[in-house]
């Protein structure tokens, strides 16, 4: 299997067709058959995760979705974006396995997509197809694709993304030196629109955006400009979408609590620390949303839950009070930065550190949306209540699947810390790039990082799927240590021809060859 674009040459390689690199580039190609059999590999294992776990594994957000859509109660809790889909298969098909069948067949196609843009680097093409299907294979990742949660899109675009990063980096490549490369319009079309579904999937795509387009503005020169505007469109068109659009079809603002349940977190990690500290006025006000015991006792860096959803803490008198309490977290932040800040980088560790904090939140359990429909008050009245079950198509496959995903506990920073796969793709990229002498593939870690940063920014708890992004790329990029040859060994020549010496003159370290590497000096060959 090949793709359809040539990979990497180096010295005694065979020459290129001498035809410019972007039209090699953006010329009309059959189907590769790379694509094919890693699309149909993935999605023959998806389809195995999704018999054992239909209709799909759900949480108390599925059940948000799926009450949204079937009440009239839309609002902005949780992106309208995903739950438009929820609400689009319960009208079809009177319940959610369309949508988790959907999600295995775009996740199988944005592997195929990725997998063809990071072969042009180089590598064996099997061992691509290999990673890919060895990554749905993975119970973590196949339970978490069969999930009614938003972060499914979300990672899937993410992985849409890599692939066209990959075609970018190559494209940057193949014009070396100070040409401006042409980026073609169908690249700048799938830059745009993956990054406007990301911002609308979730609210930290809007800093994964931001901080992909800055890394790969320094490492991919002569396409900022384009690439920016494909940024600056995806946020604009996501802004008006949740600005103007939504209020106008009847979605209303719920004004989440949400957003705003990390301030309470810090607030009750304070009390606990400093009690003296708080005014009368203070904790009269925290009485009102809950008994002063509760905020300290309930203090817990790591998450915000044991605070903010204990039966003890009023979320109606919250909403009341929502003004007075953020002013008492302002007062805290000017008074003590250090435990906010403590409070908050404990908080996001599920994004930095790889050692276990021992409260990960998993994937859900097939048996437990019997728990959560008997815990929601506003789902039992939703005509999808029927549809909110998980019952394997075969049981075989279902027993199986769950023996699988409990052989997949421990050890947490492999199967489950995101950290560690984020700091595993650093490896392999910044070695690739080292060794290559090539700045532009550094570009491929831009999505983890983004991703890294967001969850550091602001988290609530420590689950998993905020960081199943680096998870999955980091798994994805791991044939690229294959490609990651050094630069080809100058060898002197004895009496170089003067055309040769002009040609190697001309070309300088800072230029790097189609393969990544300098020229080489002696024998005049430009590698």
């Amino acid at each position: 299997m090949d793709d359809d674009a040539p990979v990497e040459t180096g010295p005694g390689s065979p020459a290129e067709p001498s035809v410019s690199g972007w039209r090699r580039f953006t010329r009309p190609a059959r189907l590769p058959v790379l694509a094919l059999v890693t699309y149909a590999v993935t999605q023959l294992v998806l389809l195995f995760w999704w018999v054992a776990f239909y209709p799909g594994l759900f949480s108390p957000d599925s059940l948000n979705y799926m009450w949204q859509s079937t009440t009239g109660n839309w609002n902005t809790h949780h992106p309208v974006t995903y739950t438009a889909l929820v609400w689009l298969s319960l009208q079809l098909t009177n319940g959610v396995g369309a949508l988790t069948l959907l999600q295995t067949v775009a996740l199988a196609a944005g592997l195929a997509y990725a997998v063809t843009g990071l072969r042009r680097l180089g590598g064996p093409a099997w061992l691509w197809t290999a990673a890919a299907a060895i990554l749905v294979a993975l119970p973590p990742v196949g339970s978490f694709t069969l999930a009614v949660w938003k972060d499914v899109p979300f990672v899937i675009c993410h992985v849409f993304l890599l692939g066209t990063v990959a075609r970018l980096v190559v494209l940057r490549r193949r014009t070396p030196g100070p040409d401006r490369p042409r980026l073609p319009r169908s690249l700048f079309v799938a830059l745009m629109a993956e990054l406007t579904l990301l911002c609308l999937f979730r609210q930290n795509g809007f800093i994964v955006t931001a901080v992909l387009i800055v890394i790969c503005v320094l490492v991919l020169r002569g396409m900022a400009l384009r690439m920016i505007v494909a940024a600056v469109t995806a946020v604009t068109i996501a802004l008006l979408t949740n600005w103007l659009l939504l209020p106008v079809l009847g979605v209303r603002n719920t004004g989440s609590l949400v957003a705003w349940e990390t301030l309470f977190g810090d607030i009750a990690v304070g009390y606990a620390d400093d009690p003296a500290a708080f005014s009368v006025t203070d904790t009269a006000v925290m009485a009102q949303v809950a008994p002063l015991s509760h905020w300290r006792s309930s203090a817990d860096c790591y998450s915000v839950d044991p605070t903010v959803w204990h039966p003890d803490f009023n979320r109606t008198a919250t909403a009341a009070h929502k003004s007075e309490l953020v002013s008492i977290w302002v007062r805290l932040a000017q008074r003590s930065p250090g435990t906010v800040l403590g409070a908050r980088f404990c908080r996001s560790s599920i994004a930095w550190q790889p050692a276990s904090t021992g409260n990960v939140a998993r994937n859900p359990n097939p048996w437990s949306v019997r728990t959560y429909v008997q815990r929601d008050p506003l789902f039992r009245a939703s005509p999808a209540r029927r549809a909110a079950y998980s019952a394997p198509l075969s049981q075989r496959i279902g027993d199986l699947a769950v023996q699988l995903n409990a052989r997949t506990v421990t050890p947490e920073w492999l199967w489950w810390r995101g950290a560690s796969w984020a700091y595993l793709a650093y490896l392999v990229v910044g070695l690739v790039a080292w060794r290559r002498r090539d700045r532009t593939v550094l570009a491929l870690a831009g999505l983890s990082a983004g991703n890294q940063l967001s969850v550091l920014a602001i988290n609530n708890m420590q689950g998993a799927r905020y960081m199943f992004v680096p998870y999955v790329l980091g798994v994805v990029l791991l044939p690229l240590l294959l490609t990651a040859r050094p630069p080809a060994t100058t060898t002197a020549a004895a009496t170089p021809a003067p055309a040769e010496t002009a040609t190697v003159e001309s070309t300088t370290p800072d230029h790097p060859t189609e393969s990544g590497s300098p020229a080489s000096t002696g024998s005049g060959q430009v590698g």
